[in-house]
């Protein structure tokens, strides 16, 4: 879609679109409806963040076994840690290109070394267009959850 500057004196024209909204509103539903799936469960959700030094049990679409590899660094959108130890346990990674990534400057990951407790963490790739609320987010990350 081509943009259209507005000149001086120059009036909008009628039937515009609206511009485009910062954030995917499929990913705010997302974060929403992840939280609420998780609120009964001792989990702590933090947002983006890179787990650096871990053994990463990564589950695909494609390959719901999962694989267990080591890894220098794991980029996650959303890491779920346990409040008492404060040691991650699983990562999302949102797998979909159509859940719209964010257009302002991406916020800096946070980063955790989990190499320390050599934890095995299980990173699980989600399609947020196929979870559309919290009950199938809740039925997607049971077998995983502590």
């Amino acid at each position: 879609m081509p943009l259209h500057f507005l000149k001086r004196g120059e009036v909008e024209r009628p039937g515009a679109k609206a511009p485009r909204t910062e954030r995917s509103r499929q990913e705010d539903r997302f974060e929403q409806h992840l939280r609420l799936a998780l609120q009964d469960q001792p989990v702590e959700v933090r947002g983006p963040t890179i787990l650096r030094d871990v053994l990463a049990f990564e589950v695909l679409p494609a390959r719901p076994q999962g694989t267990l590899a080591q890894k220098a660094q794991v980029k996650v959108d959303y890491v779920l840690v346990n409040p008492r130890t404060q040691t991650p346990f699983a990562g999302i990674v949102l797998s979909s290109r159509s859940y719209g990534r964010d257009r302002r400057r991406p916020p800096t990951p946070a980063t955790e070394a989990a190499g320390a407790q050599r934890a095995i963490v299980t990173v699980l790739h989600l399609n947020p267009a196929q979870l559309v609320d919290a009950p199938a987010i809740q039925a997607a990350l049971k077998p995983y959850l502590p």
